[in-house]
């Protein structure tokens, strides 16, 4: 495959690589706000993304994000537009997408797939710290508390500690950084139209797949825009590559993305562009994935493959060179684990 420049729709791209680049070596957040087609923005938190539909009767918005990006992003749209938030609209239910979601509940319905609703239920009082969480229980009673945390149990604890007994349970720890999303109203299956001000908002499942199981992409059928989190970046490698189903799945929920027919693709992740990166998603793994199977068949070991796997064509892509040697691991991974 050759590699495709970047086209005009790709506006600021430059500052969003830097944005991408600086942001994780920095405390505080950079924010943006841009339209990207006919009453669609795309708001960001360093690189981290969601899009919003806007009406005369109230406003779409995709992934929350967090607590402190949606009190930001709620003064800008009272300044901007001056109509609430009536709806929110989860991709999935992970907690560095879905939190803070709160700060518009006293205006907004939300919706999300139906599995969502068992990932925020807390699992069974026994259940047991997971692998690689029990190493922090120092003490051996079978949590980790305040003290004992360290990495995201100590950064996020609070989002972990579901009864705030200072003290993080295998049932906590199992159900995840979960305390600041707020639970869906609604929930649908295969499909699902939302109606406001005469515009309309696609949620569309996108199957079990690598990523999760309750992942939505959102349609903006009038404005042609679509938008997709995680599992699909728009110009970016993903940041990692590794799941509990096999590659294929990942490549099929692409395939439903690719079906929708819309013209712009927005990332929560990466930038947003013609729809044709998409595709060249699905491509960049499908490529990786050939290259990475013929060294296995070949007896080659994951250093190896580091060494001797670059991919020009996508050597322009936001953090290629900072993703490249991970993405080779875990799509290594991926090909030598059993599902």
């Amino acid at each position: 495959m050759e590699s495709q420049r970047l086209n005009p729709l790709l506006i600021g791209l430059v500052t969003l690589i830097g944005i991408s680049c600086s942001s994780w070596a920095q405390d505080a957040p950079v924010r943006s706000f841009e339209q990207i087609a006919d009453d669609v923005y795309w708001a960001g938190n360093s690189t981290h993304h969601t899009v919003l539909l806007v009406t005369d009767e109230g406003i779409i918005l995709s992934d929350p994000l967090n607590r402190e990006f949606s009190t930001w992003l709620k003064r800008e749209l009272d300044e901007r537009f001056g109509v609430p938030v009536r709806y929110v609209l989860y991709s999935h239910h992970h907690w560095d997408h879905a939190s803070g979601g709160a700060v518009f509940e006293d205006t907004a319905q939300f919706v999300g797939h139906e599995n969502m609703l068992a990932h925020l239920a807390l699992p069974s009082a026994d259940t047991p710290l997971p692998a690689g969480a029990d190493g922090q229980d120092r003490n051996g009673n079978g949590q980790i508390e305040r003290a004992e945390a360290s990495g995201a149990f100590q950064e996020n604890f609070e989002l972990y500690d579901f009864d705030g007994d200072g003290a993080l349970s295998g049932a906590e720890v199992t159900r995840g950084a979960l305390n600041d999303v707020r639970t869906p109203d609604i929930t649908y299956a295969d499909r699902l139209t939302v109606k406001l001000g005469g515009k309309r908002a696609e949620m569309v499942y996108t199957g079990v797949h690598s990523h999760t199981d309750d992942m939505s992409i959102v349609v903006f059928p009038e404005a042609s825009v679509g938008f997709m989190v995680d599992f699909i970046s728009i110009v970016r490698p993903p940041r990692y590559i590794r799941g509990d189903q096999p590659i294929e799945t990942w490549f099929a929920a692409i395939r439903v993305v690719e079906a929708q027919g819309f013209e712009i693709a927005a990332g929560g992740h990466g930038t947003y562009a013609s729809s044709s990166y998409v595709t060249l998603f699905r491509e960049y793994l499908e490529e990786l994935r050939d290259q990475v199977a013929a060294g296995i068949a070949a007896g080659r070991t994951v250093e190896e493959l580091q060494e001797s796997i670059y991919m020009e064509a996508y050597e322009d892509w936001i953090s290629y060179a900072e993703f490249r040697a991970s993405n080779i691991a875990g799509m290594y991974n991926m090909l030598t684990k059993e599902f």
